[in-house]
């Protein structure tokens, strides 16, 4: 139903928002299709043109009271008139005849009063404000005056205000015709009074309202010929019976359950009757109680009410009776029998309650028993009884208690008719409807289905109503119609109700078949009504259907249809509750016919529901109806929420807006003649300037807009639905066009006005500025004249008095000048002589201290590292020492670990020791074989001379023979030798009888041959020997791979073992070689060269293996440099984690800083912004407080500072007089003089009668200038920060620290004893969070002192030469919160100096103690060694006596620097090598020289106490932890070594004084006893309670057993504890917890002492005689200083 008007830029429309269902807005851009809305919302849409409402902009603030009025009858149209109304408590609205009721959630008294029904009697309908009354009026009026009964029908969802309505209804209806008070009670009356009792049985507590009835009721009131009330009937409809055993969560059961819960006592105990929760028909929903609701007082009240409708009290008696039998009927519980399958009473309790019940009921227990579990099935021959299962007779027992509350609740209502009475005659009656308007929950059943049934049939009805009401209203107005097509919902109606296929009928079917369920029931429903438009199936479920009401779609869940549908009455409990003893529960229950007494008779409460219901219609049919629709405007039922989503969803489901349809389908805009007229007679003026009538004058106006469809009736004009936003639209572009040209012409008036003003006005000015300007012109001519003239002359004077004076001067400063360059002459040739003086010594200085400073850095690196590293070898271990059981298992696992690589380790050795036997075994067969080669040479050699030699003499034998044939012979012998040669490669030389004769070149071809063959057997040697070298390299190498791999280790092994294998089989080749040259004397010579071939071959295989062995040495050297690398880059790869992390740090402080200049600059503009309000304020005051004190002038108010940040509060004219006059005085601030006294004590101005100079200047001007009285003030944010760049200048330099701890220290104390609690303080306890920055500082620095748990101790300050505190320096003043936030600053920086100068002492003494603690080990090994040796002498030695006669500090600033450079590099070598005598005198320097700094600077004693305590503490620790940890510490010498160390340090404390050193001495308590014990000859002597309670009664278990079981001695077993002692130790070791088994010490590092005990441990001292800073006294502005 859009708006199908034309839509242009400007026009208001109404834009569908899913939110706010529709939202109003103004046209921004227009097309054919789409616009653009500007929203009053502030958002911008893009809409169609056909889904947006024009939207009437004359639309009056306070709305219509009747919709049809309205210029736009649509959805956002009724909605913005409901709530204009609904904001003006208007309630109630009329849709023609239909009486809308929006429900306010409050009352509204002044709309239901006695004046209020006067007003409304006989007045027409319409004519007033909506009411109900006026629909009862008109009801009664039309009854009277036609003779027809009328019916008004109220409905709405639950919450929405029926039964208020019906209310009001029945109050006026009894006003109109009611009896006179002197005619008794009254009808009307008595049908109010049952309204309690119909609520207390009829009404319960729903998801939407806490009263909601459950049942219709249709209240038929009766009226006689005269109009006088005569009698009423009620009647109800379908009261959910299935609420009295089933209940959901949030809701509640019926009222009167939960009232006789709360009824008396005595009541409660005669019904057996508890709390609510302990009932199964209640306790399924966790409500019990209503907000607002007292169940008790109710209760009485429903008891009133029933003896008021004429129920007596038996009948009230018998009717909680039948109440409480109905909760202990919930209460059986059913089980299987252990004989049978047969259903009987679970347990005891449930048979207790079956007792009651059958007592309440006043029948057999066995009797009801057998009615709850049997049935009797009735057949033509005989009966048979049937035992029924648990869940059978759990629904028996349901079915029981609906019934009987059901009958009970029919009971009260025919009880309630009949004392009310009827009148038979009565001819016309007034109906008034309270029935159930339309429910859609998350979850539907049976009684949602019914109760829509109902809405469906009255809203057919309710249609035909509104469709007859249209033609009666164009019939009046005799205008030309046509049929108007409404939507009939009698197709929905034939799917529920029609028979046989309708839905009902279906489900009556179902519920006759015993076996039928839910499944079957909607499977039918499925296949029946799969094609109907109106019935759909979702997708998700199983069983569930949807119908398609006219409100709207709803979906039912069909799992207790069947159940709710059934209304039947077992024969057993009919026959059972009809004997009762008790008359009104057999009157519930009349016998039945015989035929059906033995049998459970069936019938469908949906079927006599649908018999009401037609019932119900056709007496509607019989009246003429009048309706009115409540709605609930929210959910939450609270006043003035106007929700539109939920009020357009109940008048859609009321049928309002299918009202509003009908008359948009017809003509929905209607105006009366003179209102058309009067609103668009600007479209055709010419119709009212001449003589027509109204008629004619609209219907030329129609006529000239060009609308058709339109209707002129007898006094409306009756348009169609958008013809209206037509002519606005019209209407807004005449007026814009008018609108236009007014403004033109008015712009054009007035901007011609203004500019002859202004014309007007600038030739006046032109004229005045000229004649100004000509004589500003002419003066400044004759004064610069003049000027000129006095110039001269002055000059003229100047000049010559100027050189009279310059001459003058000239002499004299010549004289001076020249004076004084023969001063500066003099003094500049004696500073440079004392220059060159301490020029010499400076340098000499500054080299002797940079190699101080060189030496210290470098110590200090080292023991800062160290530190590091111990810290956090430290930290695992006192992490895994806080588990025994961990460090157990982790000692067992380490001792295991190094037995198995002890194990390994000796295998490795055997294995080693194998392979190096095997190996030598090897060499020496290689060179016993070398050597027999080596032989068999040497014999093949001298076999060779022999030959040769005989073949020379046989050879000059044969030259003698044969001397003639000698040319012959050597031919022979040339072939022989020829045949020599070719026969030398034959296995076998033949022997020859002949000698032959062989020649020369042949015998020293052999000889070289020799040689050759010497030469390769020395070469073989020597490759031998190469070889055997790499094999013992590699076999090293293999020895050291070894132990960093075991895996490896076996790899390596056995390649070499395949190496040995492989020279062996070498070896074997070349003896087989060898041997074969045994064979004969001829094949020597041709195996000479094959042994030289084999050589050959042999090296080169053992260079392959020499190359193998080359290739493995390479690798394992690759192994290892990638480990190396590895371990450089873990290295690098820490220090960059370290680097970044560094960085991090740096980038958090930067941020930390910048936040903080952030927050400083923040300050500063609140601050500025503040002192300037003040300062206005004290402006405005400062003319009469000048008036009251003359003398005294106010100069500003003081700034905002210390964290306050809010202005000062106005002062009252009345109050100014002294008291302002003081605090004005007291809060003036010398600002200008702070400054100076900054400047002063920033710097050491040392002390007077040893007390800090600073601190007392700084109290005594801060006293004189009532700073500490001051309410807000600057001065103590400038002050502070002097302090805290005592901090930050140096923290390393301990006499500056020492100086400014001094400072802080005393001016504390003079605050705490001069500040006291000014009782004017808000909140002194806790005062605001600073916001400054040194207030933020001050809590960071508190909690950087005290971040770990303390344990505060407190000596107190000592000092015996001081007197009382003097009390002309030291005044009480009332401390006012900057004073007490400047006092919490001081004591956070008193614990900051405190903190660095102990941890710099720390420091020092660690690294000290940490060199000796070196030293000890070394002295204790050496001393070991020369015990063994029997060789004491070395004690006297000359190096310990050097070493003694070292300075107890190095770096000490005491040193001389006089002493020559060979000295000092000879205490620098002397000093590297320290003796434990030397490191225990350094460190006994150490203290002196801390000691000396604090005493120069006159700190505090009791903090001198605290810092020795905690450092003794620290040497504690570090001491006894050393002898813990490792087994060469805790030995007989190292307790010698240390006793005398503590022994030094003893005899230090004693010179010290306890004044200075106090209970420090007790801090080695620890250390003392462990030591004691370790010198203590002989141990074994010691029983366990001497070593518990008199040697040793400070260590615990942990440290006594690591002691004794260290410190063994396997040698000499009498220096050892003795064993039983070690076992007792041990056992109870082990049934301490776990958490005490760390035998280390923590050391505490927190602050030991409350700066609030200062005040009290420190004695009172006189400052009378201290002076002040000396530059201050001398300044005029601190001559109070003086005093």
């Amino acid at each position: 139903m859009a708006a199908s008007a034309k839509i242009s830029v400007g026009s208001h429309v109404w834009v569908e928002d899913p939110d706010e269902a529709w939202i109003d807005g103004e046209v921004e851009d227009a097309n054919a299709e789409d616009i653009t809305v500007n929203c009053s919302s502030g958002n911008t849409v893009v809409a169609k043109v056909s889904a947006v409402y024009p939207k009437d902009p004359e639309f009056p603030e306070l709305g219509v009271d009747d919709m049809t009025k309205l210029a736009y009858l649509h959805e956002p149209g009724v909605l913005l008139n409901l709530k204009c109304r609904y904001d003006a408590n208007e309630i109630y609205t009329y849709t023609g005849n239909i009486l809308i009721a929006v429900n306010p959630f409050k009352r509204l008294p002044h709309l239901y009063g006695i004046e209020t029904m006067k007003q409304y009697k006989g007045s027409a309908f319409g004519e007033l404000s909506p009411h109900p009354f006026a629909v009862a009026d008109s009801a009664y009026r039309k009854m009277i005056n036609e003779g027809v009964s009328q019916a008004i029908l109220v409905s709405g969802e639950s919450g929405a205000g029926k039964t208020e309505s019906t209310k009001m209804l029945m109050r006026y209806l009894a006003y109109m015709g009611g009896r006179a008070a002197s005619e008794g009670r009254s009808v009307e009356q008595q049908v109010l009074e049952s309204n309690p009792v119909l609520e207390a049985f009829g009404n319960a507590k729903t998801v939407r309202n806490n009263n909601s009835s459950r049942f219709g009721k249709f209240v038929e009131i009766q009226f006689d010929q005269s109009g006088r009330i005569s009698g009423a009937a009620i009647r109800t409809y379908l009261l959910e019976r299935s609420r009295v055993c089933q209940v959901s969560d949030p809701e509640r059961n019926y009222h009167c359950f939960y009232m006789l819960c709360a009824a008396p006592e005595q009541e409660t105990e005669r019904y057996k009757l508890g709390k609510p929760s302990t009932f199964r028909y209640l306790n399924q929903s966790n409500c019990y109680a209503l907000d607002g609701l007292d169940d008790s007082k109710e209760y009485l009240a429903t008891r009133k009410a029933m003896d008021v409708v004429g129920i007596d009290s038996e009948e009230q008696d018998a009717i909680f009776r039948v109440v409480a039998a109905i909760l202990h009927l919930g209460n059986i519980e059913f089980a299987k029998g252990e004989e049978s399958e047969a259903a009987e009473p679970k347990d005891e309790k449930s048979r207790f309650h079956l007792k009651v019940a059958a007592e309440l009921f006043m029948c057999d227990e066995k009797s009801l028993e057998d009615s709850l579990c049997k049935r009797v099935m009735v057949t033509r021959d005989e009966s048979i009884t049937k035992s029924l299962d648990p869940d059978s007779a759990a629904l028996g027992r349901d079915a029981l208690a609906k019934i009987v509350y059901s009958k009970l609740f029919d009971w009260l209502v025919t009880k309630i008719n009949n004392s009310i009475g009827q009148d038979p005659n009565s001819k016309h009656i007034i109906g008034v409807l309270d029935i159930y308007g339309f429910e859609s929950f998350k979850t539907n059943s049976f009684e949602q289905f019914c109760i829509n049934l109902t809405n469906e049939k009255l809203q057919q009805h309710f249609n035909q109503h509104v469709f007859k009401m249209e033609q009666e209203e164009y019939t009046k107005e005799e205008i030309d119609w046509s049929y108007i097509e409404f939507i009939d919902n009698q197709d929905v109606l034939d799917l529920i109700e029609k028979k046989p296929g309708g839905i009902i009928a279906l489900l009556d079917e179902a519920c006759m078949f015993p076996r039928s369920t839910h499944d079957t029931f909607s499977q039918k429903l499925y296949q029946t009504f799969k094609d109907h438009k109106r019935f759909a199936k979702p997708k998700l479920a199983q069983t569930d259907f949807t119908i398609c009401h006219y409100a709207g779609d709803v979906t039912y869940q069909t799992e207790l249809f069947l159940d709710k549908n059934k209304d039947y009455v077992v024969g057993e409990h009919q026959a059972l509750l009809s004997c009762s003893d008790c008359t009104f529960v057999s009157s519930l229950f009349p016998p039945l016919p015989e035929e059906s007494s033995k049998t459970s008779k069936f019938s469908s409460i949906g079927s006599q529901f649908k018999q009401q219901l037609q019932s119900l219609l056709e007496s509607l049919s019989t009246t003429e109806p009048h309706y009115i629709r409540c709605v609930k405007p929210n959910n939450l039922l609270k006043p003035e929420i106007f929700e539109n989503t939920n009020i357009l969803h109940q008048l859609k489901c009321g049928g309002v807006m299918e009202a509003i349809r009908i008359s948009c389908a017809g003509y929905p805009t209607r105006k009366p003649f003179n209102e058309f007229l009067t609103r668009f007679k600007i479209l055709a003026p010419e119709t009212t300037k001449r003589s027509y009538d109204e008629v004619d004058a609209c219907k030329r106006l129609l006529a000239k807009a060009d609308l058709k469809g339109f209707q002129i009736g007898k006094t409306k004009v009756f348009l169609r639905a958008g013809q209206m936003a037509e002519l606005d639209a019209h209407r807004a572009e005449v007026l814009g066009l008018s609108a236009r040209i007014i403004q033109r012409k008015v712009l054009t008036y007035q901007s011609r006005k203004k500019f002859l003003l202004l014309q007007a006005a600038s030739t006046d000015i032109q004229a005045i500025c000229r004649g100004q300007l000509t004589r500003v012109w002419f003066e400044t001519m004759r004064r610069e004249a003049a000027s000129l003239r006095i110039q001269k002359h002055a000059r003229t004077y100047i000049c010559h008095k100027a050189y009279k004076s310059l001459c003058s001067s000239a002499c004299s400063v010549q004289t001076g000048m020249r004076a004084k360059a023969a001063r500066v002459e003099l003094q500049f040739r004696k500073k440079r002589r004392a220059a060159i003086i301490i020029q010499s010594q400076i340098r000499r200085c500054l080299c002797h201290c940079h190699y101080v400073r060189m030496k210290k850095a470098a110590i200090t690196t080292q023991c800062g590292w160290r530190v590091r590293v111990a810290r956090r070898e430290f930290r695992n271990l006192k992490m895994a020492a806080k588990e025994t059981g961990a460090l157990q298992d982790a000692k067992t696992k380490l001792e295991n670990e190094v037995e198995e690589l002890i194990s390994n380790l000796e295998l490795e050795k055997q294995m080693r020791m194998e392979i190096e036997e095997a190996k030598s075994q090897e060499i020496e067969a290689l060179q016993s074989d070398l050597k027999a080669i080596k032989l068999e040479l040497r014999e093949t050699q001298e076999t060779k001379s022999a030959e040769i030699s005989r073949l020379q003499s046989a050879l000059q034998d044969l030259q003698i023979e044969m001397g003639s044939d000698l040319s012959a012979e050597n031919e022979q012998l040339k072939e022989l030798v020829s045949s020599l040669r070719k026969n030398s490669d034959e296995p076998e030389r033949t022997s020859t009888a002949e000698a032959p004769v062989i020649d020369q070149t042949a015998v020293n071809k052999l000889e070289a041959e020799n040689q050759q063959l010497k030469a390769l057997v020395s070469s073989l040697e020597k490759k031998i020997d190469a070889l055997d070298r790499k094999h013992d390299e590699t076999s090293s190498n293999i020895t050291e791979q070894l132990k960093e791999n075991v895996s490896s280790d076996y790899e390596m092994v056995s390649n070499l073992a395949a190496e040995n294998e492989r020279l062996k089989a070498l070896v074997d080749s070349l003896e087989k070689k060898i041997d074969g040259n045994d064979s004969s004397d001829g094949q020597k010579e041709g195996k000479i060269m094959l042994k030289e071939e084999s050589f050959t071959e042999d090296a080169s295989i053992v260079n392959k293996l020499a190359a193998q062995n080359k290739d493995l040495t390479d690798l394992v050297s690759s192994l290892e440099k990638k480990i190396d690398e590895t371990e450089k880059k873990y290295e690098e790869s820490s220090r960059l984690c370290e680097e970044r992390l560094k960085q991090v740090l740096d980038a958090e402080t930067k941020i930390i800083e910048l936040k903080t200049s952030m927050q400083r600059l923040a300050e500063k503009v609140s601050d500025m912004e503040a002192e300037e309000q003040i300062r206005r304020q004290q402006a405005l005051v400062n003319a009469s407080s000048r008036r009251m004190s003359p003398q005294v002038s106010f100069t500003g108010a003081p700034p905002v500072e210390n964290g306050n940040q809010e202005p000062l509060a106005p002062i009252p004219a009345k109050k100014f007089g002294t008291e302002s006059f003081r605090r004005s005085r007291v809060e003036r601030q010398p600002h200008e003089f702070i400054d100076v006294l900054l400047k002063s004590v920033s710097q050491n101005v040392g002390f007077s009668h040893g007390k800090p100079v600073a601190a007392l200047t700084i109290y005594k001007c801060l006293l004189h200038w009532k700073i500490f009285e001051a309410e807000k003030t600057s001065i103590f944010d400038r002050i502070v920060p002097v302090f805290g760049s005592a901090i930050e200048q140096n923290q390393e330099d301990d006499n500056h620290l020492a100086y400014w701890l001094t400072n802080t220290s005393t001016l504390l104390f003079l605050l705490q004893r001069s500040l006291r609690h000014s009782p004017t303080n808000s909140s002194p306890t806790k005062p605001p969070q600073p916001t400054s920055f040194f207030g933020r500082m001050t809590q960071q620095l508190k909690l950087m002192c005290r971040g770990v748990p303390k344990i505060w101790l407190s000596q107190g300050f000592r000092s015996t030469s001081s007197p009382n505190l003097s009390t002309d320096v030291v005044h009480q003043v009332d401390a006012r919160y900057p004073a007490l936030l400047f006092k919490q600053q001081l004591t956070a920086y008193v614990e900051t100096m405190y903190g660095i100068l102990r941890e710099n002492f720390k420091r020092e003494v660690s690294s000290l103690l940490s060199s000796c603690i070196q030293s000890l080990k070394n002295s204790s090994h050496d001393s070991s060694v020369v015990d063994s040796q029997s060789n004491p002498s070395q004690e006297n030695s000359p190096t310990k006596s050097s070493q003694e006669n070292l300075p107890a500090k190095s770096n000490s600033p005491k040193q001389s620097s006089d002493a020559p450079a060979t000295k000092e590099v000879k205490a620098a070598k002397a000093s590297e090598e320290k003796s434990p005598e030397n490191c225990w005198k350094s460190i006994i320097g150490l203290l002196n020289h801390n000691l000396f700094t604090w005493k120069k600077n006159y700190v505090p004693l009791f903090l001198v106490q605290k810092i020795f305590s905690q450092t003794f503490q620290y040497i504690n620790v570090q001491l006894l932890n050393s002898l813990l940890l490792e087994r060469e510490y805790c030995t007989f010498n190292m307790g010698k070594e240390v006793k005398a160390g503590l022994d030094e340090l003893e005899s230090w404390c004693s010179q010290a004084t306890e004044e200075v050193v106090g209970s420090s001495w007790d801090e080695l308590s620890h250390t003392r006893q462990a030591v004691f014990l370790l010198v203590t000859q002989p141990k074994s002597t010691i029983t366990y309670d001497d070593l518990t309670t008199n040697l040793c009664p400070a260590l615990s278990t942990q440290q006594l057993y690591r002691i004794c079981t260290l410190c063994k001695n396997e040698d000499q077993e009498y220096h050892n504890v003795s064993p039983e002692v070690v076992s007792s130790l041990k056992l109870l070791l082990g049934n301490e917890d776990e958490e005490n088994h760390s035998f280390l010490l923590d050391d505490d590092s927190s602050i030991p002492f409350e700066t609030d005990e200062i005040s009290n441990c420190m004695q009172e001292k006189d400052f009378a005689n201290v002076k002040s800073a000396s530059d201050l006294v001398d300044n005029p502005n601190f001559h109070f200083l003086k005093d």
